[in-house]
C-alpha cells in the first residue's frame, strides 16, 4: 500500500486587544450610500502563496496586502519576503527562536517602522528545525532596502458588515484573523472552497489564522477570502467564509486595512 503524503496546513495568528490609539476605519458615505451587491478585488491580488512548514500565516496576509497596495498604486512592485516580515513580528514578542506564529498589530507596526524587503533578498524557507533560516536575522542590507518600502498608513476596521463591505467597495482588501475549528480541515472545504458555521458544541478550536479578505456576495451571504496554503486548496487558494462568521468578534477579530505604501 502506497503512502500519500498529506499537505501541511498551519496556522499561526494570535488574536490581539483592541487599543484606543488605533485609527478607526469608515467607509466614506458616498460609498456607503450605494453598496454594491458583490465585489471582488481578485484581479489585484499577486499569486496565491503557500506557507508551508511554518506558522507564518500574518506576514503571508499582510505581505499579499502590501503586494497589492504596490500594484493599486502603480509603484514598481515586487513579491515580498514574508520570513523577514515573521522574523520582525517575533523580535517584537522575543520568540524569534521558536515558530510561535505572531499578532498582526505587530505584523502592521513592522511594516510602518521597518519596512519589508523584496523575497529574492531573503528567501521563504519553511524548515522549522532548531537553528532554521526562520529563526536567523535578515542581513543588514535587507533592512537597508526595507526602509525603502514601508507602508505609510493604515487602519483598524470595526467588527461589523456594514465596515467589511465598505472597506472592499473602496477597493482596499483587509487581514484579518479567525478561530479555526475542527470543520475548517474537513477535505469538502480544501475541495470547494466553501467554509460552513462551526458546530462549537462538538468542535474542537484548532488555533488562529490570518488571511486577506478580498471580496464579497451578498447572493453567497459571504466574504471572499485569500488564503496562504497554496493554489491546490480551495478555489485556487481561495474560500467563502459566511457573513455570520466573518462579523461574530467570537470568531474573528484584529481587521486591518492597508492604505498607503511606498
Amino acid at each position: 500500500m502506497t503512502n500519500i503524503k498529506q499537505p501541511i496546513y498551519k496556522l499561526g495568528w494570535l488574536p490581539d486587544l483592541p487599543d484606543a490609539r488605533d485609527f478607526l476605519y469608515a467607509a466614506p458615505l458616498k460609498i456607503m450610500q450605494k453598496l454594491p451587491s458583490k465585489i471582488s478585488l481578485k484581479k489585484g491580488c499577486p499569486p496565491v502563496y503557500n506557507q508551508g512548514n511554518l506558522g507564518s500565516c500574518t506576514a503571508n496576509a499582510l505581505g499579499a496586502a502590501f503586494e497589492f497596495g504596490k500594484k493599486k498604486q502603480k509603484i514598481a512592485t515586487f513579491r515580498p519576503s514574508r520570513l523577514f516580515l515573521y522574523y520582525n513580528e517575533r523580535v517584537m514578542m522575543n520568540t524569534v527562536n521558536s515558530d510561535s506564529g505572531a499578532f498582526l498589530r505587530d505584523g502592521v507596526k513592522s511594516l510602518n517602522k521597518q519596512g519589508i524587503c523584496p523575497e529574492k533578498d531573503w528567501t521563504y524557507d519553511d524548515d522549522f528545525s532548531t537553528g532554521a533560516k526562520f529563526t536567523q536575522k535578515p542581513p543588514k542590507t535587507c533592512y537597508t532596502t526595507a526602509k525603502k518600502n514601508q507602508i505609510l498608513s493604515y487602519w483598524r476596521i470595526p467588527i461589523n458588515l456594514n465596515s467589511i463591505k465598505g472597506c472592499l467597495a473602496e477597493g482596499f482588501p483587509f487581514s484579518f484573523g479567525f478561530t479555526v475549528y475542527d470543520s475548517f480541515f474537513n477535505p469538502s472545504v480544501a475541495e470547494t472552497g466553501i467554509m460552513p458555521m462551526p458546530n462549537i458544541a462538538i468542535e474542537s478550536v484548532r488555533g488562529g489564522h490570518a488571511v486577506l479578505a478580498i471580496g464579497y456576495d451578498d447572493t453567497k451571504q459571504a466574504i471572499y477570502v485569500r488564503n496562504s496554503w497554496g493554489t491546490k486548496w480551495g478555489i485556487g487558494g481561495y474560500f467563502w467564509m459566511p457573513y455570520a462568521y466573518i462579523s461574530n468578534p467570537a470568531y474573528c477579530s484584529d481587521f486591518w486595512t492597508i492604505r498607503t505604501v511606498e
